[in-house]
């Protein structure tokens, strides 16, 4: 067993990683209620509202901590928070204890996670550096790329690069081909490929299902966004619209070659091709940021996750002796 100092941070430690996992569960529920609303925010809500579902979480464990800490703990003007919670004998910590394995299992679990998210950025950083040496220069930031398949990418997490086929600009009108690099260009200027990367390690702690559906969402959100970037009237949203659905039937006669397959290059239409053009059509009024019922909710979720920590741990105690 462990006494002081080394104690106290590693009890923290604890406390963090539990609420952790009591805000990642409420989160996840909440998320899987609502998911199907998702659609009639703007898109700079949606994806607002989707970071927050993922950094939420951590939001909540700091705060959490912060309130458990000798900060609060000892502050005379915090004694009435303290009876709220409180955590016993945080002056020690046994190794043979839910407590030391809890931490193994969570940081056992981060290290995994990091290690793929590495993994992926190295193959990611391997592969448009190939491209780059490969592909010719069309103009700043856009290069072509030698082949027979129409596609079009960004790809880069520190210094992107728009990428578009031979066979593209072979097989599409200037202004369609001209749309697409716009489209690209609007990725790049958002840094898509690095925030799709940082956004896929944080999903990465929710289950799989929820994780895979932030993903999809985040990426149509991304697209949607790109789509939009550039259009200043109806008429443009309506080319825009067109050059998709000539764009989505000219690719459907060919498979994503296995060299573009990446996570992190984000793909011109590949993603929810019908919720795209009607994002683009429609004239629907669509919801702004809800800041009152966001600050609430943070509210309320540090709250619960402050008393479900107290409360989890006399539970586990009366179960698991140290």
């Amino acid at each position: 067993m462990i006494f002081g100092e080394w104690a106290l941070a590693l009890n923290i430690f604890t406390i963090t990683v539990l609420a952790f996992i009591i805000a990642n569960i409420f989160v996840s529920i909440i998320f899987w209620s609502v998911k199907s609303n998702i659609q009639n925010y703007t898109v700079s809500t949606r994806k607002s509202l989707l970071w927050l579902c993922v950094l939420l979480p951590w939001i909540t464990a700091l705060t959490v901590t912060l309130f458990f800490s000798p900060i609060f703990q000892s502050g005379a003007m915090f004694v009435w928070l303290t009876e709220l919670a409180h955590w016993h004998h945080h002056e020690v910590f046994y190794f043979l204890s839910w407590h030391s394995i809890s931490l193994i299992v969570f940081f056992g679990f981060s290290i995994y996670i990091a290690t793929q998210s590495l993994v992926l950025a190295y193959k990611n950083h391997h592969q448009i550096g190939l491209l780059r040496t490969l592909a010719t220069k069309k103009s700043e930031n856009v290069l072509v790329i030698d082949s027979s398949i129409p596609t079009a990418f960004t790809g880069g997490l520190i210094k992107p690069s728009c990428f578009v086929s031979t066979g593209l600009i072979e097989q599409l009108n200037s202004d369609d081909v001209e749309i697409i690099i716009q489209h690209e260009l609007a990725h790049l200027h958002y840094a898509d490929p690095l925030k799709k990367w940082l956004f896929s390690f944080f999903s990465a702690y929710f289950t799989p299902n929820i994780n895979k559906m932030l993903k999809s969402l985040m990426a149509i959100s991304m697209e949607q966004a790109a789509d939009s970037f550039f259009v200043k009237n109806q008429q443009q949203a309506q080319n825009v619209a067109s050059t998709l659905v000539r764009f989505t039937k000219l690719a459907a006669k060919y498979s994503v070659h296995k060299q573009y397959k990446n996570e992190l290059l984000v793909h011109f239409c590949r993603q929810s091709i019908e919720q795209r053009v009607l994002q683009l059509l429609s004239n629907t009024q669509f919801k702004p940021f809800p800041m009152k019922v966001i600050l609430l909710g943070i509210i309320l979720l540090s709250v619960i996750s402050t008393t479900s920590v107290d409360s989890l741990h006399h539970a586990i105690e009366t179960l698991f002796n140290h």
